[in-house]
């Protein structure tokens, strides 16, 4: 259970991330920050932190930060029951939503979304690359997460969120890897975002299959 004063700062990190100051996948401020904003001690921080992320609702990335993968504590609860199938179970779920996402989006988009799809690729297309144009430790990216929030579908959203960090946990631990080279997942993400630009539904989903199928696979043991 921890301190009152880290249980107290959980509860104020909580109520932050469930109103929405910190969107889904945003980073929220170092511990530094947010030990001077909360009066608290950076252990204490550290305590609360880890308490959420336990919870689903943050997940701590070595080197990047500490990002929101949930806006309230049952995804927890998903991510333990979804972390007791299979890798190649997990997959195909996950392209069943993003074909599903992608159809979705290219009948709901609106200009805003359209707008932050675009600035993701083009954070993409700007990012560095490995000496062999394969990202080997590339983790699925903001992209596809603005693509299921188009959709608007909010239980489609909870269980996307749910897979996604199941899968960053299956990159890391070197069971997933990226099945295809940056140039060719720029050119499909390119194509995918095009057609839901059309408002191309059949489009959108057969592009997201296809690019779902080698996006990652199974790691070669």
């Amino acid at each position: 259970m921890g301190s009152e004063r880290a249980r107290e700062t959980v509860r104020r990190l909580q109520g932050d991330i469930m109103s929405g100051r910190w969107p889904i996948n945003s980073r929220i401020p170092n511990e530094a920050e947010l030990a001077v904003e909360l009066g608290v001690g950076r252990s204490t921080v550290r305590e609360a932190v880890r308490s959420l992320a336990h919870l689903g609702m943050l997940e701590p990335a070595p080197g990047r930060g500490t990002f929101v993968r949930s806006l309230n504590p049952v995804r927890g609860v998903l991510s333990d029951f979804v972390a007791g199938h299979s890798w190649a179970d997990v997959l195909a779920v996950r392209r069943g939503l993003e074909v599903q996402a992608a159809e979705l989006a290219a009948r709901r988009v609106d200009a805003e979304a359209l707008a932050r799809l675009g600035a993701a690729q083009q954070a993409d297309v700007e990012g560095s690359t490995h000496p062999d144009g394969v990202e080997r430790g590339r983790t699925p990216g903001q992209f596809h997460a603005l693509i299921v929030e188009a959709a608007g579908n909010r239980l489609l959203s909870e269980l996307y969120a749910v897979l996604m960090a199941t899968l960053r946990e299956g990159v890391r631990r070197g069971r997933l890897a990226s099945g295809e080279s940056a140039a060719d997942r720029r050119a499909e993400h390119a194509a995918l975002l095009a057609a839901i630009a059309a408002g191309n539904p059949a489009a959108a989903a057969a592009i997201a299959a296809r690019h779902a199928d080698h996006d990652f696979v199974l790691a070669q043991e």
